[in-house]
């Protein structure tokens, strides 16, 4: 069995949709997972909804779930017109989620008020949707097709914005699932990036989470590989939206691709090699508008080769300087710091600490970071500064890389924090946001061409 996961741009209209049913036709024989994204842009139109809903902004939300509902339904009636029946019924389940959500979100603009867990309802709805619609397409063009619910097979905690699987459930969860419903049809679809708690309340894995949801199943199900489909051809020394010039990147260790993703690289979640990793599964990047090309494969670090593999960046981060008036130590100043903000589930992109002062690098406004701020300023000066970016070079081998911080230094004019990674496989440098683009092609053509 092998997973074949595919992005938001993979699945943004009919054209598209086509060319997956394609590519997956081509691999029924290795029986199939697939995991699909909602339609490109749904997920920040889902977002955009629960927030004017929030602000009770109602003639705002109906223009915006009109347009969620024009979308999808338009959709649905190109992909299905020559298949009459399985347009009735691809509507009717289209239009049972859709008024579903409509009067979710009627109820969050009557109170005004948008807690995690009701955010995390809204912006699911947009895998639901593309999902539901995709698979009638499969069986519209001969391919048998069951579609299952993510919430029925991934459970995890209640951080439901940025939750995190409960392993050991979901892995029998999937097997057990998997196993009595996949008889009879050709492939199995299913949702990435949502998910449910234990009790059965809806989340989700954080942003671009559909990666991580195909590595778990990957893993649950002891696949052969995990294909991650998106609009490129392959991993990129850079991203390419930003810089032209980029290359094509053959082979990364699991190690590699976690520090790139970590670090800003778009390609693949950040959470999504450990799965694999765990298990010595390839996750394959693939570009499903060239399929013929091999792309990228992730692997163990003895198979892929040494060096620098890329230059990634995090624009608008926030840059935290926490300063002491007394030498606390860095066991004691870190581990306050880290107290305020493991309590309220913040994650840290980079930490360094010295007796007296404490750098934090965070990429947005989490929801309770200015709680944790707040508590943090009773002992310490805590400054934020906005508008800043991160650049990184990344690879095994690449502190031995000369020259790197010279670079940046004289690119971006100035340099906040300089930091080799506590694994030694990136150097990372916070600059102004607005340096970011002439820093990124300094560098990368100083360590690429």
């Amino acid at each position: 069995m092998i997973v074949m996961k595919f992005g938001g741009t993979s699945v943004q209209d009919e054209e598209a949709i086509r060319r997956v049913i394609s590519i997956v036709r081509g691999r029924l024989s290795q029986h199939p997972l697939v995991v699909v994204s909602a339609l490109a842009k749904v997920t920040r139109l889902l977002g955009e909804i629960a927030t004017e809903a929030e602000a009770q902004h109602e003639e705002k939300v109906k223009e915006l779930l009109l347009q969620l509902s024009e979308r999808h339904f338009g959709l649905a009636k190109a992909l299905l017109s020559s298949s009459p029946s399985l347009l009735d019924e691809c509507l009717g389940d289209v239009r049972k989620h859709i008024q579903g959500l409509e009067t979710f979100v009627g109820g969050v603009c009557q109170i005004g008020e948008l807690s995690p867990r009701s955010h995390a309802r809204v912006i699911s709805m947009g895998e639901i949707l593309s999902s539901t619609i995709i698979s009638y397409a499969f069986n519209a063009e001969g391919i048998s097709c069951k579609w299952i619910d993510a919430r029925r097979m991934v459970t995890t905690d209640d951080n439901y914005l940025n939750a995190r699987p409960d392993m050991s459930v979901t892995e029998a969860n999937v097997k057990r699932i998997i196993g009595l419903e996949s008889n009879g049809t050709d492939i199995i679809l299913t949702q990435g990036f949502v998910a449910s708690t234990a009790a059965g309340a809806t989340s989700v894995l954080g942003f671009e989470g559909s990666d991580y949801s195909a590595a778990i199943f990957g893993m649950a199900l002891e696949a052969e590989r995990v294909e991650i489909w998106t609009d490129v051809d392959g991993i990129r020394t850079t991203d390419p939206r930003l810089l032209d010039g980029t290359k094509k990147i053959d082979a990364i260790s699991y190690e590699e691709a976690a520090e790139m993703a970590a670090m800003g690289a778009r390609v693949l979640h950040p959470l999504t090699i450990e799965p694999a990793r765990q298990k010595n599964i390839p996750i394959l990047v693939l570009n499903s508008k060239n399929p013929s090309c091999e792309g990228t494969v992730v692997e163990r670090s003895d198979e892929a080769p040494e060096g620098p593999k890329a230059v990634s960046s995090r624009n608008n981060i926030l840059f935290i300087k926490i300063e002491t008036q007394q030498l606390l130590g860095v066991t004691n100043i870190l581990g306050g710091v880290m107290e305020a903000l493991y309590s309220r589930k913040i994650p840290v992109i980079i930490a360094e600490a010295t007796e007296s002062e404490v750098g934090l690098i965070i990429q947005e406004e989490f929801y309770g970071l200015r709680e944790a701020l707040e508590s943090i300023s009773k002992w310490a000066k805590v400054t934020v500064f906005r508008d800043k970016a991160l650049i990184s070079v990344i690879g095994r081998g690449v502190v031995t890389v000369k020259g790197l911080a010279d670079k940046v230094l004289m690119a971006a004019g100035r340099v906040y924090l300089a930091n080799v990674s506590a694994n030694m496989l990136s150097t990372n440098y916070v600059i102004d946001h607005e340096k970011l683009q002439d820093t990124l092609k300094a560098l990368h053509e100083y360590v690429f061409a």
